[in-house]
């Protein structure tokens, strides 16, 4: 109800399907079934987007830098914004990481290059998940798990994330699992 049109990019046909029931009949929605580096840069840019949302995407972008210079060009130019969420922590790359398709996990430092190589300011950036990170910790180097069970998962959303956060919200943690940064163009970029 906040938008007035939301284009979404997904390259998984069964992702896209599903996407596409739940929002059925919703006219502000459309549905792309794409990689990001197949759409053409020049009608996205037509559209001036106000917010670009990138969760848990970046890190299966063998260029990075370049998907993230196509969100500088899409954005509008004025008061636009990039929000990105991505993994953390490159040394816990694993097996787990490797099955999902990552490329990398992300640091602060190697984040805010890639923003800076693309054009990108970084307006805020924070870690998130700290105690997912025990638990990805867990399956890596304890239970040799290569991916989180149904179990571990509805554990964490009942017992940890209503209290954990929370207080996220009020004491940024020094570490995460996930990185969260929001952006803008840099204003030397900005349109006259």
């Amino acid at each position: 109800d906040y938008a007035q049109r939301v284009v979404c990019i997904e390259p998984n046909l069964n992702c896209a399907t599903r996407a596409r029931e739940a929002l059925a009949g919703n006219e502000r929605v459309t549905i792309r079934v794409c990689h990001l580096e197949e759409c053409n840069r020049g009608e996205l840019q037509e559209q001036r987007f106000d917010t670009i949302v990138c969760v848990n995407v970046l890190e299966h972008i063998e260029d990075d830098v370049r998907a993230l210079s196509l969100f500088r060009d899409v954005v509008a130019p004025a008061g636009g914004q990039v929000l990105i969420f991505v993994p953390a922590v490159q040394r816990l790359y694993g097996p787990h990481d490797a099955a999902l398709g990552h490329h990398r996990r992300y640091s602060k430092q190697t984040l805010r290059a890639a923003f800076a190589a693309a054009g990108l300011d970084v307006v805020s950036m924070r870690y998130t998940n700290p105690i997912g990170l025990v638990g990805w910790m867990y399956n890596l180097y304890v239970s040799g798990n290569t991916e989180h069970t149904s179990g571990q998962v509805r554990l964490f959303d009942r017992l940890v994330a209503p209290w954990a956060l929370p207080i996220e919200r009020l004491v940024p943690p020094p570490i995460g699992l996930s990185l969260f940064a929001t952006l803008t163009r840099w204003a030397e970029d900005m349109d006259p």
